[in-house]
């Protein structure tokens, strides 16, 4: 299938799970465990129904939001993957340029294969997702040079208290130190294009942690201190410790309990992100569409609430913004695409879901997306 041929975002999964190997698709594309979280995500943006109003002036339409002062195209942006060059050389650039020309948001990899300041080049809106680090002086060294940077924006991951299992990974081959078998060399043959890209680069480097491991440190074993790094401990004072020493936005992912939420905002976090990791942490967590509107009932008023986990519609979008987000993320969706056709593959991407955001939009009577609300959605029996 030719990328032009591509009608959603799963034919874009099904090209990528072609040109993929099988370690490198199912790192991609895996959860925890059994994996029912990824079942759960799907089967609750399956249950929303619209009431869909007509004989309404849909004639201009308008997705476009603005989010912490910042006007973007459409009420999604591009969430982080972490050693996402694994699919394709240069992806964290690809998206990031991608996401600029759509004038969405990126948000950069605490786990990125490209650098806090040549991804801030590319796209200077970008967002920066930290993951805190046992030690404090490496923390408060990112933090200085997303500032240097130029980046307005600090999202801060607090879904990752530990480690997950990640069962099909192990299965697969996918384990520190990322050294492969001879049977998934064995099996990468036949994706001989993925093959060519990772002779001519090989494993890729995780750049910002880089300058903190001992000199002459490689790729593998920069991904195992960087494994030894995160996680550490959380708590509430380490958000109210990066809330003094950041003088940005600062963004919460990973919050599902409303009280949680309610905590944030007493500490002065101006967001939080709805989240259960795309289902790979924690197999039994709620899907995110289900937590949101307690969420919002909690601190809609005080803060901003976003969502993200399980969306691969431009329907899922809107469903999401009908539920209180006022903005939402996606992970897989363009890491599919950019693993199928890299730049044009993410724009491709990206287009689908804002065209099926515009049928959705169109087709239930509210020409602005930002005007979306409960109102649009039917209620359950």
């Amino acid at each position: 299938m030719k990328l032009n041929a591509a009608l959603s975002i799963d034919d874009l999964r099904k090209m990528a799970r072609r040109r993929l190997p099988r370690v490198i698709y199912d790192y991609l594309e895996g959860g925890a465990e059994d994996e029912m979280c990824l079942d759960t995500n799907a089967a609750a943006f399956a249950r929303q129904r619209f009431l869909p109003r007509y004989l309404v002036d849909i004639s201009r339409r308008d997705q476009s939001v603005t989010l912490f002062g910042e006007t973007y195209a459409s009420p999604f942006g591009i969430g982080p993957t972490g050693m996402i060059a694994m699919v394709r050389p240069d992806a964290d650039l690809l998206l990031a340029r991608a996401a600029a020309d759509a004038d969405i948001p990126f948000v950069i990899s605490g786990a990125s294969t490209a650098s806090i300041e040549d991804l801030a080049r590319v796209a200077p809106r970008s967002w920066y997702q930290h993951y805190p680090c046992k030690d404090p002086a490496i923390t408060a060294d990112l933090l200085r040079r997303c500032a240097a940077a130029g980046l307005k924006t600090l999202v801060v991951t607090v879904d990752v208290p530990l480690h997950s299992k990640r069962e099909r990974n192990v299965r697969s081959g996918w384990v520190r130190p990322y050294k492969p078998t001879p049977a998934v060399m064995a099996e990468a043959i036949r994706h001989p294009g993925w093959v060519i890209d990772y002779l001519r680069t090989g494993l890729p480097f995780m750049e910002n942690y880089r300058a903190y491991a001992p000199p002459g440190t490689g790729a593998r074993a920069l991904t195992s201190f960087y494994a030894d790094q995160v996680p550490t401990p959380h708590s509430w004072q380490m958000v109210a410790s990066l809330r003094d020493a950041w003088k940005g936005t600062l963004v919460l992912k990973g919050i599902c309990h409303p009280d949680d939420a309610a905590r944030a905002a007493e500490l002065g976090v101006d967001g939080v992100i709805v989240s259960n990791h795309g289902g790979r942490q924690l197999d039994r967590a709620a899907a995110t569409i289900d937590l949101l509107p307690e969420v919002v009932a909690a601190v809609g008023e005080r803060m901003t609430v976003m969502v993200d986990s399980g969306i691969r519609r431009g329907a899922d979008v809107a469903a999401s913004l009908c539920h209180g987000a006022r903005f939402t993320f996606v992970g897989r969706a363009t890491s599919y695409g950019v693993a199928v056709a890299g730049y044009d593959g993410a724009r491709k991407a990206i287009d689908i879901l804002k065209r099926e955001l515009d049928l959705a939009c169109g087709q239930i009577g509210c020409p602005r997306a930002s005007d979306l609300d409960a109102r649009f959605l039917a209620r359950r029996a």
